[in-house]
């Protein structure tokens, strides 16, 4: 059961620097090494002046801020770079990936793309196209033997604002005045997502971003997102209820995530059916809350 009609927009495609293949070697397609490399163009002229304008170049860099945490595998990175552009400091986010094992390249083949990096990079194009506010890509690279990926890159800016996850932490009044406005906001956000038929699938309120100057929202991480043609409801239940465990109860009552149940549906009331996908987000929030709970009672390893 999908809670928005499906809607169908043609992809625009985005303007973009391609220096196209880099190299190749072998005599047989399956074994020949592919190296391709794609530049933003708002990026082209910044990337260029920081020597970061080719697939190389990427995974040569270390001159930004390594962020680990625990958990991550060895052949993921994830950097916060910080440029220097004329006057302004620009923050970007970058993602590597290095051999990456089998298991984690199993929804490649929805996205048709090649790697880990131009999954992200497809959706984010996709999504922007159908007018889901996200990041901005930046750049991105691959290099693939056959169908094997030996290594990718993503660069994304940084999204204007903060987290909602560290906007909740410490509200302050003005914070929370903005509460009832961004119950709308986050449920508009939400539902056009879900009408153009995608699903998140890791939509916490630590990747929904929140820009104060002008109260608009964009989403990030968007790895993991897919476009299901059957069992759509089933992640429609998933997004939400991971929307809904990750925000407090101190700040957001029971009577209000009722009322951004009937601004996502776009109904004054519940009816049946808005009632029956409120239930089931209510019991997967619960089977949610119980696996973030022996996750953290596990000793580490």
């Amino acid at each position: 059961m999908s809670p928005m009609p499906s809607l169908k927009h043609a992809p625009k495609k985005m303007s973009r620097h391609d220096s196209g293949h880099e190299g190749e070697h072998g005599s047989e397609a399956a074994s020949a090494v592919r190296v391709s490399f794609h530049i933003a163009e708002p990026y082209a002229a910044l990337l260029r002046r920081h020597g970061l304008d080719s697939l190389d170049a990427l995974f040569a860099s270390s001159d930004g801020e390594l962020l680990s945490k625990p958990g991550l595998a060895a052949w993921r990175q994830r950097w916060r770079l910080t440029l220097n552009d004329q006057e302004q400091r620009v923050v970007l986010y970058m993602k590597r990936f290095t051999a990456p094992p089998r298991s984690a390249r199993r929804g490649i083949s929805r996205s048709g793309t090649s790697s880990l990096a131009g999954q992200e990079w497809h959706w984010i194009e996709r999504l922007r196209s159908d007018g889901v506010a996200c990041m901005a890509p930046v750049a991105f690279g691959e290099e693939l033997r056959g169908r094997r990926e030996i290594r990718s890159v993503i660069v994304t800016a940084s999204a204007p604002g903060r987290s909602l996850e560290t906007w909740m932490k410490e509200p302050t009044d003005l914070d929370r005045a903005c509460t009832p406005a961004l119950l709308k906001a986050t449920a508009d956000l939400v539902s056009t997502l879900h009408a153009h038929g995608y699903a998140h699938r890791d939509l916490y309120l630590s990747h929904v971003f929140f820009d104060p100057s002008d109260q608009s929202l964009r989403l990030i991480d968007l790895q993991r997102v897919i476009r299901p043609t059957w069992r759509f409801s089933r992640w429609v239940v998933k997004d939400v209820a991971s929307l809904n465990y990750s925000t407090p109860a101190r700040l957001v009552s029971r009577t209000d995530r009722l009322r951004w149940m009937r601004y996502y549906l776009g109904a004054r009331k519940l009816g049946i059916a808005g009632k029956r996908l409120a239930y089931r987000v209510i019991g997967k929030t619960r089977q949610v809350a119980r696996r973030d709970s022996r996750r953290t009672l596990r000793p580490p390893a």
